[in-house]
């Protein structure tokens, strides 16, 4: 599988502050493929991340 496949994205970010940077990352790694992504702050599993992302794809 590759990029292409990812069909949804879900972003757990601890901080509001991180939404700018995990949309950067999200185009960059997407290399133009586009795919519904929603992003929450919430709490993370630990505190030492950043951020969780839930990915879902189909072959």
């Amino acid at each position: 599988m590759t990029v292409r496949n990812i069909v949804r994205i879900t972003s757990y970010l601890r901080d509001p502050a991180y939404a700018e940077a995990n949309q950067a990352a999200r185009i960059a790694a997407l290399d133009s493929h586009v795919v519904p992504t929603t992003a929450l702050v919430a709490q993370t599993l630990s505190p030492d991340w950043l951020v969780e992302i839930e990915v879902i794809a189909a072959a």
